[in-house]
């Protein structure tokens, strides 16, 4: 197998997946880190609003990404159709297990911008317009809805994906979206 090149190694979900699975791949595994890394990261500062415990948490997803992978257990199990909803779907579950602990609300007030290499200049300048003028709105909103505008609208996960990450049928996971905007709404114009 080739050297692991960062800028030269970008393969498809479905092919990283599958060489996970199949061969227990390390490069496929640097690969799926660098890939998906900052929208993890993204998903669980969103819902817990601490930059460090973010940090840790996201670290710890893929540690139990790669457990998984090392033990074999996603080699005999067809329960994830690709890779980004299985680290979702770990993230989510991380997500629960840290306020099971905590046992404390989620706060996003004192959220600080999240930094985004990978986009343009003017890009990162419309999102913080944008992020500033819904930050203090999303806190009031309950956590399944903010959790699934994150998943919808800043990490651009697909109907599909959310549906396999909360483990709903896709018709659900679009009425919940409608609902979450609808709520979203009503508070941006009290």
């Amino acid at each position: 197998m080739p050297e692991y090149n960062k800028s030269s190694f970008l393969m498809s979900d479905k092919n990283l997946f599958l060489r996970l699975k199949k061969y227990k791949d390390k490069q496929a595994f640097m690969a799926a880190y660098d890939s998906y890394v900052d929208q993890i990261y993204r998903f669980i500062f969103f819902k817990i609003g601490n930059q460090e415990e973010a940090k840790d948490l996201t670290s710890q997803v893929f540690v139990r990404c790669w457990t998984y992978v090392r033990d074999g257990k996603l080699k005999d199990s067809n329960d994830y159709k690709s890779l980004k909803s299985f680290l979702y779907k770990i993230a989510r579950n991380s997500v629960i297990d840290y306020y099971r602990q905590n046992k404390a609300e989620a706060s996003i007030d004192d959220m600080e911008d999240v930094e985004d290499k990978k986009q343009e200049v003017a890009s990162q300048a419309e999102i913080k317009i944008d992020f500033e003028l819904i930050k203090d709105k999303l806190n009031k909103l309950k956590s399944e809805y903010r959790g699934i505008i994150v998943m919808r609208y800043i990490n651009q996960l697909s109907i599909a994906e959310i549906a396999e990450v909360l483990n709903k049928s896709k018709s659900n996971v679009r009425v919940t979206i409608f609902r979450a905007l609808e709520a979203l709404k009503e508070i941006i114009n009290k």
